[in-house]
């Protein structure tokens, strides 16, 4: 499969097809790229070259002669882009990494566009001695657009500013030779590069003595930009195997494995993350992460009231374990601003949905600021365009959301009924909702196991493709095994049991046999933030057993049997203001973490055995040939309109909760002149009014019409085709 190229690729694809041409003809691949890289900055910059290259002589270099040519050729094309020079030359100098070797090295390069927004979130102006730093510099990206940014189109701001104040670290030399480079381009004085080449540190940054910073910088930086590496420090099998060129997906058999190399780097590993561990305070639970520890690492170097910009992964306002470092922002940051992206605009090669965050923040010892600006961004061609901010009261957001999870809300209005339905509903931690959740069983270490054919002598086994909203038979497995696996949806009159995998009663464990003995609640992990729907819950039947992507939950919940209880939960789980709750604060996984954080309506006793007996029709429902769809939809939304209610939603309220249902209804027949259906707004708004005892009016109208042109409410796109 070939890998997916960032917008930034797309551009430069010109240039680096001439970079190509150029390291053939120069017969120089290994050396030859830096070396057209400076004859490029210099012609750019206007300095010479014989003069770098003297002070920066490295073994192997192409005569300059030969590369000026090359140079002259690439500035050409270059200048034509809406890519700076500079950060078009970091670019270009990026390492050639296969997926493996990236994802190892938890190497995702910044975007141009990205390294101009975090810049220019940063002061632009600096004291004489301040000294700034790239604690994973790479080729040098943010410190060049640092370097533009407060230079404002002056080169002689640019000189001063890379001659006193820009530093950076990385691993290897051959990066840094590419930041020197880089930044060169910005400068019209040699002499400021080579103050600058005494101050580009070779080494890991993790494990530099802290003395060693404050030697580069007294008193501290005045400020940390970066992009650090997002990776954990773990070793799997499946990166072992792809890292030595062997092609496979997930959930394939593992060939080739050699166990002596992977029980070696896994040591390796765990050594160094021993090391890490012993020096930093801020990490939280949980698997140790690159990107937590440079984190760190920048606050402790930075002064007080000094800045840090970082591009960092959407689990640090999300995970479990970065609680701890969520709690140092908030405590000792007197200006905090958070903008939240995804990479739709192409900014790494990785999937579009992946989330991950601009932080900027002033740090301080005391008198932390009493909001946080969030922010959301999308790129655009040449640029990131940013909506206005929401303000968070940290107080507020401490009492709401005790873990500190930030809820990716967009507006006031959504911060509102966010902070409402926390106020007004209870958690799976309160004491009414006592559970005991479990993942039954592990779909790579219980592999082996686990046979192809049904038996009398073994349980169906229950994958997340298989469960939707109230239902647990909506999908059928039909060939492939792993990713490729094909999957056929089952409309709700089709349902069947049709699973890819059995599991022998033999091997169940005592205590997992009697818990596939009984009715439970279960739900797919594996989700989506924009997904139609994103919390898919349903009643797990006994005589199954579930895998690890279907983690299950019992309930102990005074005055309902345990049946009853997990209705009650699964019904609650899947409406419409829980559902939205929960995209607010997952991404593509939806963790028991994040599950125990939603809000759930506190129901009076008559509304929830009204919700149960909702709920049980809609389970009834599956498989069953006479299922009236409308008459099925119009109980979701009376369970959806008694969660709201007591959520405290008005129907206002609950209008903003529906427009983030973007693909409801896709497959249902819209209204004449309109281009979609909205059935299932008109209907749960519908219901909603009559809840609160108001007047449906158009709502109902509008449901009426629906209705008539053979629309169905609630029915996801998948299912609204027949099936062959």
């Amino acid at each position: 499969m070939s890998r997916p190229r960032t917008h930034e690729q797309r551009l430069l694809a010109d240039a680096a097809a001439l970079v190509t041409r150029a390291l053939a003809d120069l017969d120089a691949p290994a050396v030859g790229r830096l070396d057209l890289l400076e004859a490029t900055a210099a012609s750019y910059a206007g300095w010479d070259l014989d003069d770098y290259r003297e002070r920066f002589s490295r073994p192997g270099q192409v005569p300059a002669d030969d590369v000026r040519v090359w140079g002259d050729k690439l500035l050409h094309l270059l200048d034509a882009l809406p890519i700076p020079v500079p950060l078009a030359l970091s670019a270009l100098a990026h390492p050639q990494l296969d997926p493996g070797a990236r994802r190892t090295a938890g190497a995702y390069y910044t975007d141009f566009r990205l390294a101009q927004h975090l810049a220019a979130q940063l002061p632009r102006s600096y004291r004489t001695g301040d000294r700034v730093i790239d604690l994973a510099a790479g080729s040098g990206m943010l410190l060049v657009a640092l370097t533009l940014h407060v230079a404002d189109g002056d080169r002689a701001a640019a000189t001063r500013f890379v001659r006193d104040a820009v530093c950076g670290a990385d691993l290897h030399g051959d990066a840094l030779a590419s930041t020197r480079a880089a930044l060169a381009a910005t400068v019209d004085d040699l002499d400021a590069v080579s103050a600058l080449d005494e101050r580009l540190v070779i080494g890991d940054s993790l494990t530099r003595p802290l003395a060693e910073w404050e030697a580069l910088a007294p008193g501290g930086f005045a400020a940390a930009i970066g992009n650090p590496p997002w990776e954990k420090l773990k070793v799997t099998r499946h990166e072992l195997l792809t890292s030595a060129g062997i092609d496979r997906h997930y959930g394939s058999d593992y060939t080739g494995h050699d166990d002596a190399a992977y029980d070696e780097a896994r040591q390796r590993m765990l050594a160094y993350a021993d090391e890490l561990g012993a020096r930093s305070r801020l990490q939280g639970k949980g698997e140790a992460d690159l990107y937590k520890l440079f984190l760190e690492l920048a606050a402790r170097v930075v002064r007080p009231h000094g800045q840090l910009g970082l591009l960092l992964p959407a689990g640090l306002i999300r995970s479990q374990g970065t609680q701890p470092l969520r709690e140092f922002l908030l405590d000792h940051a007197e200006a905090l601003s958070l903008t939240v992206l995804e990479n739709r605009a192409s900014f790494f090669a990785i999937d579009t949905r992946f989330k991950f965050l601009a932080v900027v923040a002033q740090l301080t010892e005391a008198n932390a600021g009493s909001t946080l600006a969030l922010h959301h961004a999308a790129g655009t061609g040449a640029g990131v365009l940013a909506q206005p901010a929401v303000e968070i009261d940290r107080t507020e957001l401490r009492r709401l959301r005790p873990d500190l999870t930030v809820p990716e809300v967009r507006t006031a209005d959504e911060w509102r009924i966010f902070a409402r339905m926390s106020e007004q509903g209870v958690t799976l931690d309160h004491d009414s909702w006592r559970h005991s959740y479990l993942r039954e069983l592990d779909m790579t270490n219980d592999k082996a196991d686990f046979v192809c054919r049904a038996s009398s002598s073994a349980l169906p086994l229950v994958e997340g493709r298989m469960v939707h909203q109230h239902r647990v038979r909506a999908k059928a497995y039909r060939s492939g095994t792993g990713r490729a696996a094909v999957w056929e949806p089952l409309r709700l009159a089709a349902a069947a049991v049709a699973p890819q995998f059995w599991y022998p009663r033999r091997l169940l464990t005592p205590a997992l046999e009697a818990r596939t003995g009984d009715v439970r609640a279960g739900f797919c992990d594996v989700t989506g933030q924009t997904n139609e729907r994103t919390l898919l819950a349903a009643l797990i039947p006994a005589g199954v057993v579930c895998g690890n992507k279907v983690p299950t939950l019992t309930f102990d919940v005074d005055g309902l049997s345990t049946e009853e209880a997990a209705t009650l939960w699964v019904a609650l789980a899947n409406s419409l203001p829980v559902d939205w709750a929960a995209r607010r604060v997952v991404t593509t996984s939806m963790n028991y973490f994040l599950l125990r954080s939603l809000p759930l309506p506190a129901l009076t006793r008559d509304e929830i055995l009204r919700v149960i007996e909702l709920a049980d029709r809609l389970r009834q429902a599956e498989g069953a040939r006479d299922a009236d769809l409308w008459a099925l939809g119009q109980d979701r939304a009376e369970i959806d309109a008694i969660a709201a209610r007591s959520l405290g939603l008005d129907l206002a309220d609950l209008e903003i909760v529906l427009n983030d249902f973007r693909l409801l209804d896709r497959g249902q027949p819209p209204l004449p002149g309109e281009e979609r259906s909205t059935v299932t707004r008109d209907v749960a708004l519908s219901a909603l009014a009559s809840e609160l005892g108001e007047d449906a009016g158009t709502w109902r109208v509008r449901a009426d019409r629906a209705q008539a042109q053979g629309a169905m409410p609630y029915v996801p796109s998948d299912y609204a085709k027949p099936t062959k």
